[in-house]
């Protein structure tokens, strides 16, 4: 196993390379590099380093030649030998966050962080959306992509796919289930006699079969962790039913924070713009924002955030993932039905804030 590194000038060099010796006995790995993140109180000189006997990345931020290391020697783990005050909680977090985006080990003293396992089992092209929250929109995204795609929105693109949904929850059945929205009638009547029947009838597959009308898996799931990986789940098994559908475009629809464990080509990620902006910023959360080639930034209008707080959340997104495309976008229900002159009984997850907005959309 190649290992980098992280070394700081705080400790006197015969000192860390002692560390690096005991680490090299302890776990028998290959140390390649070290990045040094700074701090000179008891070194000279950055060439002093060279006594160690290995190359040591510095220069520019400790971020940059953590990125730089990484990037140059491939390791297989990051082991952190640094310590206060160079680096702090935060710190941590962050260097977390970009040895994880780059599918690498990081671990220190007393802590260890593994990168997430995705399995390659999607047989056709294929996406995640994710969310960093719970209620900031995933299904109503993953739904709207599948309903783009097979040409029920009014802007068809080039070409028409046969999508299929597959999705988990902390409600999910047992054995990945399939739904054939695009042939099932799902009405009132059939979802209540799924749910007397012990079923989870309002679970994210069931609505976006509704939503979408295309072939939904539903697949439960249970934990989740800091970098949204589960315990527990049956979404392979959904994977490898998605493979058997007569569909050629498979989009994989996250729970929570949780993210399906699947290896897809691309990542949608939801953020909502009401959400705290340390949770996007700090702890794990850039590592959602940097795995993903595109943003979306929901609930973009008040009460839920103000234009201020949008665009704080717009800048730092950015920041995050400057390659990342950003799209704003607010909720508004749209009857698959005419509705004109009916009365209407509308229940929604959204927050009891909105209502007037809402209501006042389904009236004009």
């Amino acid at each position: 196993m190649k290992a980098v590194v992280l070394i700081d000038g705080e400790h006197y060099l015969p000192v860390t390379k002692a560390a690096l010796d005991d680490l090299r006995e302890r776990e028998g790995i290959e140390i390649v590099a070290a990045a040094f993140l700074g701090g000179m109180e008891k070194i000279g000189d950055v060439s002093d380093l060279d006594v160690l006997g290995i190359p040591v990345v510095h220069g520019g931020d400790m971020l940059e030649a953590v990125e730089s290391a990484l990037e140059r020697f491939r390791p297989d783990m990051v082991f952190d030998l640094s310590d206060e005050p160079v680096v702090n909680y935060r710190v941590r977090f962050e260097l977390a966050c970009q040895i994880l985006s780059a599918g690498v080990s990081y671990r220190g003293a007393d802590f260890r962080f593994d990168p997430p396992v995705y399995h390659p089992i999607p047989e056709h092209p294929s996406i995640t959306v994710l969310g960093t929250g719970k209620r900031v929109g995933k299904t109503a995204v993953a739904a709207h992509v599948a309903r783009l795609l097979s040409g029920r929105e009014d802007r068809e693109p080039a070409r028409l796919f046969r999508p299929c949904i597959v999705t988990m929850g902390r409600g999910g059945p047992p054995e990945p289930e399939l739904l054939r929205g695009d042939e099932l009638k799902l009405s009132p009547e059939f979802l209540l006699k799924q749910a007397d029947a012990g079923r989870h009838a309002a679970s994210d597959h069931y609505e976006d079969a509704l939503m979408a009308r295309v072939p939904t898996v539903g697949c439960r799931r249970c934990a989740g962790g800091m970098a949204g990986v589960v315990f527990h789940s049956v979404v392979p098994e959904g994977a490898k039913l998605a493979n058997t559908l007569d569909c050629d475009f498979q989009i994989y629809e996250g729970s929570g924070a949780s993210i399906p464990p699947i290896a897809t080509d691309a990542w949608v990620l939801t953020v909502g713009a009401h959400q705290p902006l340390d949770e996007i910023t700090g702890y794990l959360g850039p590592y959602r924002v940097k795995r993903s080639d595109l943003v979306v930034l929901a609930m973009c209008e008040p009460p839920n955030a103000n234009s201020e707080k949008v665009e704080q959340m717009a800048e730092v997104l950015a920041k995050l993932n400057p390659d990342a495309p950003l799209v704003r976008i607010v909720f508004r229900p749209r009857p698959l039905a005419d509705i004109a002159g009916r009365r209407v009984f509308y229940v929604t997850s959204a927050p009891a804030s909105m209502r007037e907005v809402l209501v006042s959309d389904i009236e004009t």
